[in-house]
């Protein structure tokens, strides 16, 4: 204990500095700022220029270096550096500093924590008011972040789109690995040229097994011509909307018929119609009943959806074919135009659609990986330089 007494009180704030090798000469703090004054040990150095030792000092000089906050207040050390003089070469030199690199007046700690609150998703401006450093700052530690383009792509890969609007493009590309939940890249645009161009760089384009995506076109014939051997997927959420939307669409049609009392109730009750059947309790199965009882267009709709519903269960690809051929049967029979854009669906991509119900990834956490590229956008009110918008979305995902 009396060694510990007898310790100077230098030396528990340089242990707090994580540098307990300076000599700390002065303390000041004020409501908003602490001030340290220090210097380091003197001791014989390398000459930068021609190797050769030396322990002559030339002079001294004052350098102010912006460090981490303590106890919320802002951190500045005063740091007494010395210029050495090498007798060998004539060149003089400052002493090393581990803290901070040349003319440098942030420690490098500083800015590495500037770019973990970027990763945690705060908007530049928040970082640079919290750290009171400049926007161009906080933008210049996150360019020099280098997130490079993989060398190999995945077993199973994922392609999407997101408005990012960043690089004059209004869309970005996003590829996931579905298996693994992880951010693979983000492309500067989702055009067909721009993917061609991207693609062409792997060379295990065979290994590759499966493809997931929307419906799209673009994606699709991507697939044919770099993926010959992969399975492509269309995820189950895309195919859903379509029987949502024309249930939806038969639903506005009766509404616009009714009196405005019951239209009101048809509009605040369009959750019965979405909600599988199985998942209502009774009161609400009497309150569907009457809905369904205004319209037989409307009870022939909710029927189709109900008959979806059944094939988005099925367990495997023959049990999924066999109850799609039944609702397009049943959905053909009923002869409604708002299931036309369904069935012209499900005739261009029904045979990617089973395909699902052979392989077990989906487009979930590339759906959900958007949505948290949204809050990133929104946080900084948009980005209009790709490169930082790519470094914010792999710092804040990966």
């Amino acid at each position: 204990m009396k060694g510990l007494n007898s310790m100077p009180t230098s030396n528990f704030t340089a242990k707090l500095l994580e540098l307990e090798e300076i000599i700390i000469s002065d303390f000041t703090s004020s409501n908003t700022e602490i001030h340290i004054h220090f210097s380091l040990p003197r001791k014989a150095c390398t000459c930068p220029h021609c190797l050769g030792l030396t322990d002559k000092v030339h002079d001294y000089r004052i350098s102010i270096i912006k460090d981490l906050p303590i106890m919320g207040k802002h951190t500045f050390l005063h740091y007494r550096k010395r210029r050495y003089h090498c007798p060998l070469c004539g060149k003089h030199f400052y002493e090393p500093f581990s803290l901070a690199t040349k003319h440098c007046r942030t420690t490098t700690r500083l800015a590495f924590y500037a770019i973990h609150l970027l990763s945690e998703r705060q908007c530049v401006r928040s970082v640079s008011r919290l750290l009171d450093l400049s926007d161009s700052y906080i933008f210049r530690r996150l360019k020099a972040v280098q997130f490079p383009k993989p060398d190999r792509l995945p077993t199973v890969l994922s392609i999407d789109e997101f408005k990012g609007n960043a690089g004059g493009e209004k869309f970005q590309a996003i590829l996931t690995c579905p298996d693994k939940h992880s951010l693979f890249d983000i492309l500067p645009s989702r055009s067909q040229v721009s993917l061609q161009q991207y693609f062409q760089g792997f060379k295990n384009k065979k290994e590759v097994r499966f493809i997931v995506m929307d419906m799209n076109k673009v994606y699709r014939e991507l697939a044919k011509d770099y993926f010959p051997q992969a399975t492509i997927v269309i995820d189950k959420f895309h195919v859903v909307r379509y029987v949502t939307w024309a249930l939806e669409n038969v639903r506005k049609r009766i509404q616009k018929q009714l009196h405005p009392d019951k239209r009101k109730y048809f509009k605040r009750s369009r959750k019965l119609l979405l909600t599988h059947k199985s998942k209502l309790k009774e009161e609400s199965m009497d309150a569907l009943a009457v809905m369904l009882s205004q319209s037989e267009d409307l009870a022939i709709a909710y029927h189709l959806k109900e008959l979806f519903y059944d094939f988005m269960k099925s367990m495997s690809r023959t049990e999924a074919t066999k109850k799609l051929k039944f609702f397009l049967l049943a959905a053909q029979a009923s002869q409604l135009k708002e299931f036309h854009a369904c069935l012209t669906m499900l005739a261009n991509w029904s045979k990617y659609i089973l395909n699902a119900f052979d392989c077990p990834y989906t487009n979930g956490f590339t759906e959900g990986t958007n949505n948290a590229i949204k809050v990133i956008k929104r946080n900084a009110f948009g980005y209009r330089n790709f490169k930082n918008f790519r470094n914010r979305i792999f710092l804040a995902l990966t």
